[in-house]
């Protein structure tokens, strides 16, 4: 009778791995911060050529690059194709801009919640749904190393 292989469960793709999630929340802060210093600076004195909308659009493009980055090389280590997996991270990264700017226009304007309810949610549901997305749609295609 021949011996049955056990299948190797170290490469089995738990989203919600520990290591994961860790990696997950520091690639985000680090993008967070990225994008706090690049919309200082967009906006400092010394660089009076954007508005601090434009520069907030500006330095938030800044560190949507740098969590693409992040994600496909730290946090999920993606062997895929930029080709494939950027096109559908914009569009990741497009309905958490819209998210963002839907809730607080919906519950605050419309239905006269208070402004951190839209906050709240907006910091609760992004990242939720983001790192769903990203493992399952945008980085599938990852290594298992």
């Amino acid at each position: 009778m021949p011996a049955t292989r056990l299948p190797d469960i170290s490469t089995s793709r738990t989203t919600f791995a520990p290591r994961r999630l860790l990696k997950f929340a520091s690639v985000g802060l680090a993008a967070t911060v990225v994008y706090a210093i690049c919309a200082s600076l967009f906006t400092s004195a010394g660089s009076g050529y954007l508005s601090p909308a434009l520069a907030s659009l500006a330095a938030y493009a800044v560190a949507a690059i740098f969590s693409y980055l992040g994600h496909k090389f730290f946090t999920f280590m993606s062997a895929g194709s930029h080709r494939f997996e950027a096109p559908r991270f914009a569009v990741l990264t497009g309905c958490g801009l819209a998210v963002a700017y839907l809730l607080p226009a919906l519950l605050v304007g419309r239905f006269g919640l208070p402004v951190w309810v839209p906050i709240l949610l907006t910091c609760v549901l992004i990242p939720v749904v983001n790192f769903v997305v990203l493992d399952r749609w945008i980085f599938s295609g990852r290594s298992h190393g």
